[in-house]
């Protein structure tokens, strides 16, 4: 879904288009006014804007001073100038730039429609990434990239041995400041294809990479790191030549959220390859970074939805919990040396990874790994069975506190006896029960995922209809629940099967037909309370959607209304 802001300090203008684009289905358009060049910019430090539609002479800050104010923060936005000046120097400014167009005012809306269908065109064409895929696989530097990525992966895990200086920046052709803060930036691949191998994977690894990149670039210097499991790592430092180069958090933050916005929208639509991301509050020293990664690999594990995927930020995420989320022989010999290999790697990542993105037959297949040898081994004595019943009781105590699930759990089931054992016959018995424990700890995460998920959509649903007649954006919305816009919108489709700007509108109507039953109230006045600007525009979509104007609804009700009166006496 792109992002249309109308900017004109003519009301009837701004409405009219409004109207025009909200309602061009085709488009799929997120669409947003202002009525003058200040109300415009403050959208822009609110969230991303991929197509600005303004005219150029406004008072106080007119089109092209906005224009500069878009391309500082939105670089690859186009804009299109709607004027009714023809003077051959406002259109001479204006072509200086990329990626902007030209239409005077009288040129009509169908010019302006096709106009806007060609821009949304473009930007689609632009986020092919095929060629960018094929520069990558010519421009990886192996032995380059494979140092920078140990070094960075041992950075990661608190490697204690390593240099943090402008020398070893240097030796490994680091381009980022080792004495400056840096901004944390995790990803992860929700699903790839079961069909892909390993080469395959990797290309898509870097090619996420490479897309990272080539957006951050526009206003920061940053570098990609493809780790383990299917993450990436991002470090980040701003500019001094931008405008959050003064630690601006919050501004850089909405820089960073908007450009991950299209780096996922290539990655589902052209890699096939879903990518959530978690974001760091502020920016940390290096030697905070390890700590900082922790606290983002917990943040990616508290996802709602495992099949949409989202942007996580730390410092919504306090915000949003705080207000959504309430305060687990041969064959003896052959099993225990399966255990012995298991527990010689730790590798338990599969088993995190799979409950982290809900795959539920990846999970249990991964699981069964260490119960079945565990249930063959015969010897209830046995220290292999014993170390490895004791590594799965800690994996379950670990995913049930991330899930902040222990209350739940213990409702059914006393915690204190998983560490016993000695309760169990057999090792078999002991596996059998695990299984089942995790069975249950897998459908109470899955409850209180989608519980969590419906108060979300209750609580916007709630807020829109007690709103009607504020700001009802999908970016105000997004700002209410903590939630990043994109992943708000898809969200709620998901879970409803609708369209989040069909309630609105349904809403709206629901509302106008009661007030319009009271025969005092004014057309204009439930125009304005149920959230349209103008009487007109109320009046052409009731009609669209009642098939009748609101007087000929008010009308026909109180016709009705006298009929079934007449007819009791």
């Amino acid at each position: 879904m792109y992002r249309l802001l109308i900017a004109d300090d003519e009301e009837i203008i701004v409405n009219g288009l409004y109207d025009i684009f909200s309602n061009l289905e085709n488009l799929e358009l997120d669409v947003y006014k202002a009525y003058s060049g200040e109300e415009a910019i403050q959208w822009l430090g609110r969230t991303r804007i991929d197509i600005a539609l303004t005219d150029i002479n406004m008072p106080e800050i007119d089109g092209l001073q906005l224009l500069d104010e878009i391309k500082k923060r939105w670089s690859w936005c186009r804009v299109i100038f709607l004027t009714g000046h023809s003077e051959f120097n406002y259109a001479y400014k204006a072509i200086q730039y990329s990626n902007v167009r030209y239409l005077l005012k009288t040129e009509g809306y169908d010019k302006i429609i096709k106009t806007v269908e060609s821009v949304v065109q473009e930007l689609k064409d632009e986020n092919q990434t095929n060629e960018m895929i094929q520069n990558a696989k010519d421009q990886i530097n192996l032995a380059q990239d494979l140092f920078c990525q140990k070094y960075f992966y041992a950075l990661l895990n608190s490697d204690h041995s390593l240099k943090i200086n402008t020398e070893e920046f240097e030796r490994l052709f680091i381009h980022l400041k080792a004495d400056e803060p840096v901004m944390l930036v995790l990803g992860e691949i929700l699903t790839l294809p079961k069909s892909i191998d390993f080469w395959e994977k990797n290309q898509i690894m870097y090619s996420i990479k490479q897309l990272l990149v080539r957006y951050f670039s526009m206003h920061v210097d940053s570098l990609a790191v493809p780790l383990k499991d299917d993450r990436i790592a991002v470090f980040v430092q701003p500019r001094k030549s931008q405008p959050f180069s003064d630690r601006d958090d919050g501004s850089m933050s909405v820089f960073l959220k908007g450009t991950l916005e299209i780096v996922q929208s290539a990655c589902r639509e052209k890699l096939d390859a879903p990518v959530n991301f978690a974001l760091a509050e502020r920016p940390c020293g290096w030697k905070e970074i390890a700590e900082k990664y922790v606290s983002l690999m917990d943040l990616l594990s508290h996802h709602i939805s495992h099949d949409v995927e989202t942007i996580l930020d730390e410092r919504d995420f306090r915000k949003q919990r705080q207000n959504f989320v309430p305060v687990q022989d041969a064959k003896a010999d052959h099993a225990a040396a399966e255990l012995q290999g298991l527990l010689f790697r730790k590798d338990l990542s599969d088993l995190y990874h799979s409950i982290e993105t809900g795959e539920e037959q990846d999970y249990f297949e991964s699981l069964k790994k260490w119960l079945v040898p565990l249930g063959e081994i015969q010897d209830k004595n046995d220290g292999i069975a014993l170390e490895a019943y004791q590594t799965i009781i800690t994996f379950f105590l670990s995913c049930m506190n991330r899930s902040q699930l222990a209350s739940q759990f213990s409702e059914f089931y006393n915690i204190n006896k998983l560490q016993d054992s000695e309760s169990y016959g057999t090792w078999k018995e002991a596996a059998d029960h695990l299984l089942e424990l995790f069975h249950k700890l897998f459908d109470l995460q899955k409850e209180e995922q989608c519980k969590r998920t419906h108060e979300i959509i209750a609580f916007v649903q709630q807020y829109i209809e007690g709103h009607l007649s504020e700001d009802l954006s999908l970016t105000s919305l997004s700002e209410k629940t903590y939630l990043n816009s994109s992943y708000l919108s898809r969200l709620y489709h998901q879970t409803t099967g609708h369209k989040l700007s069909s309630f609105i509108e349904n809403a709206r109507i629901k509302r106008a037909k009661e007030l319009l039953e009271n025969p005092y109230e004014k057309i204009y006045e439930i125009a304005r309370k149920v959230g349209y600007d103008t009487a007109a525009s109320f009046t052409r979509l009731f009609k669209k959607a009642e098939g009748m104007s609101p007087q000929e609804y008010r009308d026909t009700f109180h016709s009705a209304k006298r009929h079934e009166s007449k007819k009791q006496m």
